[in-house]
This record gives C-alpha cells, sequence and structure tokens, in this order.
C-alpha cells in the first residue's frame, strides 16, 4: 500500500459552502483528528548570485523557484520542492520527544542519529533558515498562510481530509480540502479515484490537483508540495 494525495481548492468559499462541507463530513461519523495549520512559502532565486558564464540558467524559467511546505501536523518539519523536480523534508524534531507526546514520529531525528551528531544542526525550521541565511541565493516573494484547519479520517484510516482556510495578505483566498488515500501504486488512475472520492463525499467544486513527480513511483511529501505549488499559484 502506498499514501497519495490530491489538492483542491474551492476560490473565494462562502461561509455557507465551508458549513455545508463540515457538516456533509460530519454525518460520514469520521474520526477527528483535530486542528492544523500551515505556511506554505514561494522563493525565487537571487538573479545576482548566477554566474555571468552560465547564462542559460538565466534564462530556464523552472529552475528559479523553491516551494517550502510546513503543515503542523509535521512537528517542525519543512517539505521543501525545487525545479518541480527534486523534494526533501527536513526536521527537527527529535524522536524521543515527540513518542513523549504522543505524536507520530514518522519524520523524526532519530535516536541514535543524534546520539551520533548526524543532524542538520539547525534550531529553526528550514523555511525560515532559508528566509534569514540564504537570501544571498533564495529571496522570498510570497506567503501563504492556512489557518482553522480540521482533520477527518475516514473508511477505517484509508482515507484523510485536511480542509483549511487560505490567506495571501491577510485576505481570505478559499478553502483548502487536501485529501490523502492509500492505495496499491500499480494501473491506477489518480484523477479519476479523486474524482469519483470528490463526488461521493460531495466535495464542492474547485481546481483539483493530483499531479506527481514520477509517475513510477509515488513521493508522497513531494508530490504534496507540487500539488500546493500549483494549486496556490496566485
Amino acid at each position: 500500500m502506498a499514501t497519495t494525495t490530491a489538492v483542491l481548492l474551492v476560490h473565494n468559499a462562502t461561509p455557507d459552502t465551508i458549513l455545508q462541507f463540515h457538516d456533509q463530513l460530519s454525518n460520514e461519523l469520521p474520526i477527528t483528528k483535530g486542528r492544523w495549520n500551515f505556511n506554505f512559502k514561494i522563493f525565487r532565486n537571487n538573479q545576482y548570485s548566477i554566474p555571468q558564464n552560465q547564462p542559460e540558467l538565466t534564462e530556464s524559467k523552472e529552475s528559479k523557484f523553491l516551494y517550502t511546505l510546513s503543515p503542523s501536523y509535521l512537528i517542525d518539519s519543512t517539505i521543501c520542492l525545487i525545479n518541480n523536480k527534486s523534494s526533501g523534508v527536513f526536521t527537527n524534531s527529535i524522536e524521543e520527544e515527540v513518542k513523549e507526546l504522543g505524536h507520530s514520529h514518522e519524520l523524526t531525528i532519530p535516536n541514535f542519529h543524534l546520539h551520533l551528531g548526524a543532524t542538520t544542526g539547525l534550531n529553526d525550521k528550514f523555511d525560515f533558515f532559508t528566509h534569514s541565511k540564504l537570501q544571498s541565493l533564495w529571496l522570498q516573494r510570497q506567503l501563504i498562510k492556512g489557518d482553522g484547519g480540521q482533520i477527518y479520517e475516514l473508511e477505517n484510516g484509508n482515507l484523510c481530509f485536511r480542509t483549511s482556510n487560505v490567506f495571501l495578505h491577510g485576505n481570505f483566498r478559499g478553502l483548502l480540502i487536501q485529501i490523502e488515500i492509500n492505495i496499491k501504486e500499480e494501473g491506477i488512475d489518480l484523477e479519476e479515484k479523486f474524482n469519483r472520492i470528490k463526488n461521493k463525499y460531495n466535495i464542492p467544486d474547485g481546481n483539483l490537483c493530483c499531479d506527481v513527480i514520477n509517475s513510477g513511483r509515488f513521493d508522497k511529501y513531494g508530490d504534496l508540495c507540487l500539488q500546493y505549488s500549483k494549486i496556490l499559484n496566485f
């Protein structure tokens, strides 16, 4: 089994639309997993950091952006995507501390790594580090926030909805719905699968993205960041 995602944005959703959808999910008797929020940052590479003897880098459009996604349910972790091709996850969470708090330790620094000193050595999240320490390479262009989010788990844990209100410069831009499903990797039409889920649970109409970095192999977090980069392209 593999986990894959899709992200849908209902632009300028009305309060009635948001309440109706939450009521619809509540009627399905889900397991509620609490609240969440996210920060999504868009960086553009500093043109003055590109050597003059490499003009092909200056002309390349797709190599100019770095995206970082920091969802609160991944404690002290940041998903990073460069060039829509290369992804990574950076975390400051320590396994033993996260276990004590009762949270998932999927993305944590293993105890034996910590004892060997094999960590990033960063005290801050990677997105903050990029903004504050790597300005010579990357300049922050936008900060998009998700707030007031709810998490619903259905179908024996095989389906998860995460909803959030999206804000840009303090202005409401829409309702974001993040869908996570557990599936077999081979031979599945992702768009058709997510559209069936959309119809089954009466998800409001909006822009749906289920693109993946590599169709031959799902990258749960890298694909998620790619989807955010396409849906939150204001």
